[in-house]
């Protein structure tokens, strides 16, 4: 009888340490890194787009900016919200090449908010999106 016990026992110290190690996993994999994809794709009558054209991330994440268009494209930060410091993240490079890519980490130099990005040369046609970080993206 005692040894019944003892099991049980032992059976309810690991029961209590399993409910305390899952919502720790949990918490842990919600805020793993992600990977956020955005095309650059052709639109019917000479039109072009980020698709999808909202996109939200949080800090960690990173967003990969793919050219599936036959146009080259960039990506260019015109409004940030006060205090995000991009640098030369401001403005990508020019993708040529269909499956070629762009990786912008999104690291201190964002603040939480909501950022506008464009295509240059295809903003007068609508390449035009946005980027809401942190809290606001949610």
């Amino acid at each position: 009888m005692q040894s019944i016990r003892e099991g049980a026992k032992r059976l309810g110290i690991v029961a209590i340490a399993l409910l305390l190690l899952v919502p720790a996993a949990r918490s842990s994999a919600q805020s793993a890194p992600h990977l956020v994809v955005v095309k650059m794709v052709d639109k019917p009558n000479g039109q072009f787009a980020f698709e999808p054209a909202a996109i939200s991330a949080q800090h960690g994440d990173t967003v990969r900016f793919l050219q599936s268009s036959t146009a080259p494209h960039n990506i260019h930060f015109v409004k940030t919200p006060k205090g995000a410091k991009l640098g030369a993240a401001a403005s990508g490079p020019y993708l040529i090449g269909v499956g070629k890519t762009y990786d912008l980490v999104i690291d201190t130099r964002f603040v939480d908010g909501v950022y506008q990005f464009v295509c240059d040369p295809h903003e007068s046609v609508g390449m035009r999106g946005t980027l809401s970080v942190g809290t606001s993206a949610k």
